[in-house]
């Protein structure tokens, strides 16, 4: 009895040190808090915080992620969804099953819009186990089911909590080969990955399997190999659930004084946690360890307190259903003034309808006398079109009879050069063999060859001025779009605009060929002119 005192006060004074620690932690934290800038700086800062005292302090863990998720609603979806996913867990241990449903299925839903598909299989399994603890094991099944079927693709460690799941399904079921069998499949997961956390749980689930079987020194050691690693990782829920289990196997052992003093260790970590449901099964625990040790007055005690937070559980889930209950009218009274708003809405598009349908009717009248003024409109634009047409069908027949002339014109002009050419060449012999009386015939007839030479030239005029009148215009436009082209260059496209040869072009010109040539490879290179496009079409087809 001595010794139970001085292990009883060494544990609570233990337990106050390391509670004054953590307060002087949380303090520093909260103060940390304010001076982050960012919302989503802030909340990732207040969900990593909630993290760390999850497994250290229940409410202070709750404190930070309920300040996340006020932040994190609405603005940050991801965060939103695993804040929801971590209060879930802590109404769980509280014994708040409802309040832990509704949690979780806000996370589930948020999981599934972010298209987080992992989250989205693992909060499968965690729905399921809720419903183990409220006797529901069809759902329970469900949700393990279509977990696994989610977990297909994706992180082993899913898959491996999955099976986990299973084997405790199949434990309660007294179907205990498929839970060794499902227990193996999660270890070799886990083991794989080397997640020793997992491990344990593992464990921790095998030793309920060697309860049912019987096999209570075999629960023992592999609670206290648990229980040793839940004490170094300080997972306080852990703690207690061993504590009570070991308990439960030394009772079986009816080692009554030895599972006594774990369930009084077990009480004292969920005193200070608030772990509701695990108080309730310890309270419940200790009245019949000391009823077997025939402290009666004691077991009596316990029973009571049983009693009490076993009615507050069942009143908090109570209070959490009504709660849902009410939480569903609600969404099916705005449900239904939804309704109501739609079909006023409905109502009120056949009025409008109704009234467009009257302006219509009225407006008929005008839109026949808007149609006919339309319709007059248009045949004068066509007349007008068509007018416009008829002067470009003339202009293009004087321009073709004007390319005649011209053409008419050159040919003139070549026969001028040629008898230039050929005078030039008798003047030539002739003055050699010329005598007096010879030459003043020879002035004679020079005279009268002048003559025809001014004909010839006169000529030439007229088609200078024919070529004037086809290209009004048209010199503007290459000075305006083409600034680099020469004068030279300018006359020649105005040339080839006519359709003359280069052998025309260079007898107008007084030009040999090649000159020609080289011109319009300048202007060619000059207008951009593309390769598989002739000069002279391209020039045809410019606007003036």
């Amino acid at each position: 009895m001595y010794y139970k005192v001085i292990f009883t006060f060494l544990f609570f004074f233990s337990l106050k040190t390391n509670s004054q620690n953590l307060d002087s932690i949380f303090i520093s934290k909260k103060e940390i808090v304010k001076s982050i800038k960012t919302n989503k700086d802030k909340v990732q800062f207040l969900y990593e915080c909630g993290e760390y005292f999850y497994s250290k302090n229940v409410t202070k863990s709750e404190y930070f992620f309920k300040e996340a998720l006020l932040l994190a609603k609405g603005s940050n979806s991801t965060m939103e969804g695993r804040t929801l996913f971590k209060l879930g867990f802590i109404e769980k241990n509280r014994g708040n099953l409802s309040t832990c449903l509704r949690y979780f299925n806000e996370a589930k839903d948020i999981f599934e819009n972010t298209n987080d598909t992992e989250r989205f299989a693992s909060i499968h399994f965690d729905i399921g186990y809720v419903y183990r603890y409220k006797n529901q094991m069809d759902k329970e099944f469900s949700f393990y089911k279509k977990g696994l079927k989610l977990s297909v693709g994706e992180d082993e460690l899913v898959l491996g909590k999955g099976y986990l799941h299973l084997g405790n399904y199949y434990t309660r079921l007294k179907k205990l080969d498929s839970s060794i069998y499902f227990y193996n499949k999660s270890l070799d997961i886990f083991k794989r990955l080397n997640r020793d956390d997992r491990v344990y749980n593992v464990y921790n689930n095998v030793s309920n399997t060697y309860y049912k079987q019987g096999k209570y020194k075999k629960v023992i050691a592999i609670r206290t190999l648990v229980l040793k690693f839940a004490k170094k990782e300080d997972n306080k829920l852990l703690i207690t659930v061993n504590y009570h289990n070991l308990a439960a196997a030394y009772s079986k052992l009816n080692e009554y004084v030895t599972a006594d003093k774990y369930l009084d260790s077990a009480l004292i970590v969920a005193k200070e946690n608030n772990f509701k449901l695990r108080l309730s099964k310890s309270y419940s625990s200790i009245a019949k360890v000391n009823f077997m040790l025939k402290n009666y007055e004691k077991s009596y005690r316990y029973l009571e307190k049983h009693k009490v937070y076993s009615d507050s559980i069942i009143k908090s889930q109570l209070s959490n259903t009504i709660k849902e209950v009410e939480l569903k009218n609600k969404l099916k009274l705005e449900k239904k003034n939804l309704q109501i708003l739609n079909q006023e809405q409905v109502f009120e598009k056949r009025l409008y309808l109704i009234i467009i349908g009257v302006f219509l009717l009225l407006g008929i009248p005008l839109v026949i006398l808007y149609h006919r003024n339309s319709v007059n409109k248009n045949q004068i634009i066509e007349g007008n079109l068509e007018k416009e047409k008829i002067k470009k069908e003339v202009l293009q027949q004087k321009f073709k009879r004007s390319e005649v002339e011209i053409k008419s014109l050159v040919a003139d002009n070549s026969m001028r050069l040629e008898f230039l050419k050929q005078l030039l060449l008798k003047l030539k012999n002739e003055r050699k063999s010329a005598a007096s009386v010879e030459v003043k015939n020879y002035i004679k007839d020079l005279s009268f060859k002048i003559q025809q030479q001014i004909t010839t030239d006169s000529k030439l005029t007229l088609l200078k001025n024919k070529i004037d009148a086809v290209n009004d215009g048209f010199d503007n436009m290459l000075i305006t779009t083409y600034k680099e082209l020469t004068k030279t260059e300018r006359e020649v496209c105005s040339l080839l605009r006519l359709n003359l040869s280069v052998k025309e072009i260079a007898s107008i010109r007084n030009s040999s060929p090649d000159a020609i040539k080289v011109t319009r490879y300048r202007i060619r290179k000059k207008m951009n002119v593309p390769k598989d496009t002739e000069l002279e079409v391209f020039i045809k087809k410019l606007e003036i």
